[in-house]
């Protein structure tokens, strides 16, 4: 199998991330949520909105990105080390962007009463688990002896082991889940009781919200999706990603919000058999040249991840228009010198001549030396592409599950 995820509802923790715990905001990210953002109900369906703030205060560290990728995405990152930069961040939190420009955490409510969580909606992920007691770090997780509601599902189990050879698992149960104003009952909650200590170490981030396409989840017997739960709920069977560089981000459930984007959308079929939000670009141009590559290149819209991977040939014909970058074996990965300027990176679809543009300065993920810097752009090392956060900030991304495409739409960018 090409991929290893999660796939319904998910919390499962970042490896090597120290933050700052979030003091007196549960509550108060609550009210702001439900006063801004009320379901508008029109025959007992729903939409809304979830709010994403970036913590501007992070230490980033590119090589422990792609190594959490890789190990996402079973594939083994050895080799591949964080050369001493811990991930460490300081500062307000809002709600949320947690660790490096990648984890954008939103409050969930699980149970009842509600146990608050930190979670990371990733479209390239799907269940719902947790932290075991023992391996706590601060993190905010979900009790299911102090939730009324939650009941043991007999006999039923999930588990995952990622590429580096990290592992979760443990029981699952039904509860209630709820996001922006919306309350999903009987959803999938995996809680659990077993995990590596890598996976446990951000004392801010509870999990992950997985929102794969259809995905067959960790759980056996397979168990309803979280997607499964909201397509009943939802005025329009889809949601969308406006996230933002270095600025405040949204999704938006059951909607298509008219201001968040320009020009038409094009809408691409997701491939048939994948489980995620997998799609072709047909073509690609980068700032400096002046010819346009055509092909097929299969990619996965993926919110959970902070970089863009690309296959090994796209990735060296970029970094080859950039002077003096190299493919570093001390960084592991790309790096550039940080006083050039980076290109553009253009790319569209044939069939409807629509194309879009990221900025070239959204691809500088990090310095590692006074001199050099981190490329957002790295090898996926694989024949298809992952297209992270550094991507999809530049675009307004929807992901409806009614129809099983996306839509993608070019934005107004303040950075």
């Amino acid at each position: 199998m090409r991929y290893s995820f999660f796939a319904s509802l998910a919390l499962l923790l970042r490896t090597g991330t120290v933050l700052a715990k979030p003091v007196l905001h549960d509550i108060a990210i609550d009210k702001t949520l439900n006063a801004r953002y009320g379901p508008v109900n029109i025959a007992n369906r729903a939409t809304f909105a979830v709010d994403l703030v970036r913590n501007n205060d992070y230490r980033r560290n590119g090589a422990a990105e792609l190594a959490w990728t890789y190990a996402k995405y079973n594939k083994d990152p050895a080799g591949v080390h964080t050369n001493g930069n811990d991930r460490l961040s300081s500062g307000p939190i809002g709600a949320y962007n947690q660790t490096y420009d990648r984890e954008y955490l939103s409050p969930v409510y699980m149970g009842e009463p509600g146990q608050l969580c930190w979670l990371d909606i990733d479209t390239g992920s799907g269940d719902l688990s947790d932290t075991p007691s023992f391996y706590l770090d601060g993190q905010e997780i979900y009790h299911p002896e102090k939730s009324r509601t939650s009941v043991d599902v007999a006999n039923a189990s999930w588990s995952i082991t990622y590429g580096d050879g990290s592992y979760a698992g443990g029981g699952i149960y039904r509860d209630s889940v709820r996001i922006g104003n919306v309350t999903l009952h009987n959803a999938t909650v995996e809680s659990a009781t077993a995990v590596s200590r890598s996976l446990t170490t951000d004392p801010v981030m509870s999990g992950i919200l997985g929102l794969a396409l259809n995905h067959s989840s960790t759980t056996y017997p397979q168990q309803p999706t979280l997607l499964d739960a909201l397509r009943p709920v939802l005025e329009e069977n889809l949601f969308a990603a406006d996230l933002k560089y270095q600025d405040v981000g949204q999704y938006h459930f059951g909607y298509i919000n008219q201001s968040s984007y320009t020009g038409d959308i094009t809408w691409r079929t997701v491939l048939p058999h994948s489980g995620f939000w997998e799609f072709y670009i047909q073509s690609i141009h980068i700032g400096g040249d002046n010819v346009w590559r055509m092909h097929n290149w299969p990619v996965v819209a993926d919110t959970g991840t902070t970089l863009l991977l690309l296959p090994t040939d796209l990735v060296e014909l970029y970094w080859s228009f950039v002077p003096g970058a190299y493919m570093s074996d001390v960084y592991y990965g790309w790096v550039f010198p940080c006083n050039v300027t980076l290109p553009v990176l253009d790319f569209g679809f044939v069939d409807d001549h629509w194309n879009a543009t990221i900025p070239g300065h959204y691809f500088n993920f990090q310095n590692v030396s006074d001199a050099l810097c981190y490329g957002g752009i790295q090898d996926s090392m694989e024949p298809f592409g992952i297209l992270g956060d550094a991507f999809l900030k530049a675009l307004y991304m929807i992901f409806d599950m009614g129809h099983s495409r996306v839509g993608l739409a070019s934005k107004k960018l303040l950075a």
